[in-house]
């Protein structure tokens, strides 16, 4: 799969960075480019001389009031600390209100209860709490002289209102309400449509729990936007649901966004985020719990626990600067996109302590920042994916055409392996004179090692056992020649050389390169006479009761199908009733066990020896399971290994 190129890499990302770092430059430095539009038509309440006082109880009539009971604001806010049990009075003057045809008081954000006089007559009251949205008070454009607003408030962090109060024309405040939330009032919608696509995402494939972690960021920014300003506002009588739903969000935001990085960080950031995870539930629930007073006070709450914000955008600052340093150029997006939304906060914190000459917040650039990087950065990673399935899928494709080729070959094989048991003569045979058993095991499904026995037209017996060097298909095809070529030399059954004679000039050039050891025994059931020839093969083993050994026999010769013209000795001796004999592969010799030590010659006629007074079928299992047992089953056969065990009647 193609390596996709880190961010830094990438022009349209690089461009996107400078634009970017430009904005935030001038942010910081510059002046509000609104500052310079439609003056005539609306005036901040900044600009107008404003007075205060503390009441401890509503008055009726405000002008009753002496101006030496009001004192002056010191600073440019609408707003202090909030003084338990008291009421505070705001006043200014209304002239400019007589240069409106419809005049409103606009005022973006207010947080408490309050009240608005203009003159003695009341023009508005709110009784929301926790109220985050912007309000439209009509007034009178006839001058009474001044506007007074009364605030009560349970916020303990402040009361008055936000720095953007104006008194401007009614349907410019629409305007401009509808034009300053634009943005986000617009996109709400596509975060919302991009969350359930990656919700979707992790559907199709649930391991990946970076799909999850995304469409939950983005659906708490879609709410978080939707409510901000013009919808907000739009939504005033259903404020108990708009103002829980907002809170909420902008509690749980930073829990999703470190959801998301847990998923992407280094092993260390992982558990160090995972310890904020549970740190922010918990501190969030006692906040909650500590500020309840008959219902809910999120900004109280919010109160109580910023100074966990704050440690953890502390945290992520420190990670993503440590991510860049140590060049782990795959989290460069996100980390540029965490540091976006983290400086953008810092940025609005400095404007509320007056400490930033730009008079606008840039938070939800910073947001919108972080949400198109990291989307960007999980969509690459959704191409990655594909990419890396699709790789998947051909490489799963190549591996069932292995498959059904390797299938085709077991039904070769299981087919081979039937056609040579076939060829291979039963394993048990008997007449008045001679009883046979036989056993084999290959190592693979089908081998090399084949044995025959027949019997001549006046009841002798012929039998051959033969061992096709190495193993498997090939052995077991040059063993299937050799039963041919055993089949050509029956009318020579009585001569053990002639019959290897005529097989190796059948099998001379036909074996490529594979050579054939075979011993041969011919039984004259009159006489009890033995002849036998041996090509290159381990001899056989002959046990008679009287004796008290167990004797060798064997003959020099070469392996068949190497050379045309080799001769073959012959060898013979007189059997008696009982005797018993043994003819094998040399498998059965190079057998292991544990220990790599052999099983051997000299092991192989000790088992006969210690069991030659078992009758002849016990004597078979004995030889067969102590092969069995000395290869930890079969574990450690090396070669196809084979015996025939003759007992003369």
């Amino acid at each position: 799969m193609k390596e996709v190129k880190p961010y830094i890499e990438n022009p349209a990302v690089r461009f996107f960075s400078i634009s970017l770092f430009v904005f935030f430059f001038f942010s910081f430095c510059g002046h509000d480019p609104r500052s310079f539009s439609r003056e005539s038509q609306s005036l901040s309440v900044l600009e107008i001389p404003r007075e205060y006082k503390w009441l401890e109880l509503d008055s009726e009539d405000l002008e009753t009031f002496n101006d030496s009971d009001w004192l002056k604001f010191n600073t440019n806010t609408l707003g202090f600390e909030n003084n338990p049990g008291k009421i505070l009075v705001i006043r200014f003057n209304d002239g400019f209100v007589k240069k409106l045809n419809s005049p409103v008081l606009y005022a973006e954000i207010a947080l408490e209860q309050f009240r608005v006089y203009q003159g003695n007559e009341i023009v508005y009251t709110s009784e929301l709490n926790d109220h985050i949205f912007p309000h439209i008070i009509p007034l009178k454009n006839i001058s009474s002289g001044f506007i007074y607003i009364c605030f009560r408030s349970r916020y303990k962090g402040f009361i008055g209102m936000d720095r953007n109060v104006t008194i401007k024309d009614h349907s410019l405040a629409l305007t401009d309400l509808f034009l300053e939330n634009f943005t986000q009032t617009f996109l709400a919608p596509v975060l919302l449509v991009l969350g359930s696509i990656f919700l979707g995402f992790y559907f199709l494939r649930r391991r990946e729990r970076i799909f999850l972690n995304f469409s939950i960021l983005l659906f708490s920014a879609s709410i978080i936007e939707a409510m901000n300003g013009f919808v907000g506002f739009a939504l005033k009588e259903y404020s108990y649901l708009t103002i829980p739903l907002t809170f909420i969000n902008f509690s749980l935001f930073p829990l999703f966004l470190l959801l998301f990085l847990h998923e992407i960080y280094p092993p260390f950031f992982k558990n160090l985020f995972r310890i904020f995870l549970f740190l922010h539930i918990i501190v969030f629930f006692i906040a909650m719990f500590k500020n309840y007073k008959g219902s809910l006070s999120y900004l109280n709450g919010e109160y109580d626990y910023n100074w966990l914000i704050v440690v953890e955008g502390i945290v992520a600052i420190f990670s993503s600067l440590y991510v860049l340093w140590r060049g782990q150029k795959h989290l460069r997006i996100i980390t540029f996109g965490l540091l976006c939304i983290v400086f953008a906060g810092l940025h609005d914190i400095l404007l509320d302590l007056g400490m930033s000459i730009y008079h606008n917040r840039i938070i939800h650039f910073g947001f919108w920042a972080m949400i198109v990087l990291f989307g960007f950065y999980v969509f690459r990673h959704y191409w990655q994916l594909l990419g890396s399935i699709a790789s998947m899928n051909d490489e799963l494709r190549i591996k069932n055409k292995e498959l059904e080729r390797l299938i085709h070959i077991d039904k070769d094989l299981n087919l081979a392996q039937a056609l040579q048991n076939s060829l291979i003569s039963t394993n048990f045979e008997e007449d008045e004179h001679v009883q046979i058993i036989g056993f084999s095991q290959t190592l693979e499904s089908v081998g090399g090692d084949y044995f025959d026995h027949t019997k001549d037209s006046l009841g002798n017996w012929a039998i051959l056992m033969t061992d096709v060097s190495g193993h498997g298909i090939s052995s077991a095809m040059v063993a299937a020649m050799s039963k041919m070529a055993f089949g050509g030399a029956v009318p020579y059954l009585q001569f053990p050389s002639r019959v290897f004679h005529l097989m190796n000039r059948y099998l001379v050039g036909k074996t490529k390169n594979l050579f054939i050891t075979a011993s041969y025994l011919f039984i004259d059931v009159e006489s009890y006479s033995l002849s036998f020839s041996n090509a290159g093969h381990p001899g056989f083993f002959l046990l008679r009761k009287s004796e008290n050994e167990v004797f060798h026999f064997t003959t020099k010769g070469k392996p068949l199908g190497i050379f045309l013209d080799i001769e073959f000795s012959e060898g013979s001796t007189i059997l008696q009733p009982g005797d018993r004999l043994l003819l094998y592969t040399d498998g059965i010799l190079d057998m292991l066990d544990e220990n790599e030590e052999s099983f051997g010659e000299e092991r192989l006629k000790k088992v006969l020896w210690e069991n030659r007074f078992q009758n002849f079928q016990n004597l078979a299992n004995i030889l067969q399971e102590s092969m069995y047992r000395f290869s930890n089953g079969w574990k450690h056969q090396m070669d196809d290994l084979s015996f025939l065990l003759i007992e003369m009647k």
